[in-house]
């Protein structure tokens, strides 16, 4: 058996690509959409042959007029003969990010929030923050005057952290205290504290320090959650009604959300790793760690990794996403809105792993790395390409340079277990090359 390191990052964080470039001519908008799908129905068909997951789907969607396509493999779980569809519920886990931004955007559309407003005037708890005089060392701090905003925790350059950064003193007093990435207890270890609301999720983390200074760089965070927390504030709603408001009633979206209604629609999830990780030859199901998780409505409604949704509903998004803020004729972003989100909105002089930048809620990919070029490899993406993923496998992408949009769903963790982002690239390549 194969041994290997695995961080609690790796199960709840994931990284896939997606585009934004220029306007969509408008005979592309009107035509029937055309796509080879080859490569990638062999690419869904050999994970589920190779025994890697039970089942999968795919989502392709075009610019213009809603006609998705869907591909499929396998089944909802191992040794079940559920046939995975693109009405099946997957846990999309980081996959929420991408969503709460853009509702978080559809507010600055309106006026009601800036980028660059601070967040203590919709949270006051966030007044006056403190941050870490060195995370190596302990909590000691010193007050900032670098002020969190919105733009910041959209990029994950707020100063927060996530529980799975690591061991250090901070990362140990979220889980203290109850601050945790998605909406599950029972992913809790001993001395966690439970999973608060998003109003006590606020207050703990107002209570502690930053991991360092807003805006001067980045690091995976719990903002999103922030964000989700900042919207309950401003409109007096639960965060699940603001997004069936703003997202998923105007999309019919209609079986996304913080739990599965039908809970005999959501495929098994499966880890290959124990606890301390060593990796495993055969996959176990997460759902008897669960518990109740995704199938009850839980405390903790996370914006950053707490969502349950269909191929069918996230292609929606992601139409809206490349149609620039329309689907079927209505506008649900403003089109300057939705050029804005998949822009790099990253502070000045700052960057993501390197060479990237960071819209709304993902990654943007600055330079066009299909052919090697920038550092890349040949499984990479065109430029501006903006999008994110999802902890137990799931990736989405929107290509403006290819006029297409990509969803993936399948379960296992952690994500990084298979190369299935460099996979799919590589498909999507060779697919683009057929056309």
């Amino acid at each position: 058996m194969t041994e290997m390191t695995i961080d609690r990052r790796s199960m709840m964080a994931a990284v896939a690509g997606t585009a934004l470039a220029s306007a969509v001519p408008a005979a592309a908008r009107s035509s029937e959409p055309v796509l080879s799908t080859g490569a990638l129905q062999s690419l869904i068909d050999s994970y589920v042959s190779a025994g890697r997951v039970p089942g999968a789907v795919v989502a392709l969607v075009t610019p213009g007029k809603h006609r998705p396509q869907f591909l499929s493999a396998g089944t909802m779980a191992f040794g079940g003969s559920e046939k995975a569809t693109p009405d099946s519920l997957w846990r999309v886990y980081s996959m929420s990010k991408p969503i709460t931004a853009m509702a978080i955007m559809q507010r600055v559309a309106t006026g009601e929030l800036k980028l660059d407003q601070p967040v203590s005037e919709v949270l006051p708890e966030f007044a006056g923050q403190r941050v870490l005089v060195d995370p190596a060392k302990g909590l000691d701090s010193v007050p900032t005057d670098k002020v969190m905003t919105f733009r910041h925790l959209l990029t994950h350059t707020s100063g927060l952290s996530y529980a799975i950064n690591g061991e250090g003193a901070l990362e140990r007093e979220y889980r203290r205290v109850g601050v945790q990435p998605g909406s599950i207890n029972g992913f809790l270890r001993p001395g966690d504290a439970p999973l608060p609301d998003l109003t006590g999720m606020v207050t703990a983390l107002a209570g502690l320090p930053l991991w360092q200074a807003p805006g001067t760089g980045w690091r995976y965070s719990v903002g999103l959650d922030v964000a989700g927390a900042a919207l309950e504030r401003l409109t007096g709603q639960g965060f699940d009604k603001v997004l069936d408001t703003q997202l998923f009633g105007p999309l019919g979206m209609k079986s996304t959300g913080f739990w599965a209604r039908e809970p005999s629609r959501l495929a098994d999830n499966y880890a290959w790793f124990t606890p301390d990780g060593r990796l495993l030859d055969k996959p176990q199901p997460i759902r008897p760690i669960e518990r109740d998780g995704f199938t009850t409505r839980p405390k903790l409604l996370s914006g950053g990794g707490g969502l349950v949704a269909s191929a069918r509903d996230y292609a929606r998004f992601a139409q809206m996403l490349l149609n620039e803020g329309e689907f079927e004729g209505r506008t649900v972003m403003p089109r300057g809105t939705a050029r804005l989100a998949m822009s790099n909105l990253m502070p000045q002089g700052l960057f993501f792993e390197g060479r990237n930048g960071f819209g709304a809620g993902g990654r943007l990919t600055l330079f066009d790395t299909r052919n090697g070029d920038a550092g890349g490899s040949v499984n990479g993406s065109p430029a501006e390409a903006y999008g994110w993923g999802g902890a137990a496998g799931t990736l989405f992408m929107v290509d403006r340079v290819r006029q297409l949009a990509v969803v993936v769903m399948l379960q296992f963790m952690p994500f990084n277990r298979f190369p299935l982002e460099k996979d799919m690239g590589q498909a999507l390549n060779r697919d683009a090359a057929s056309r």
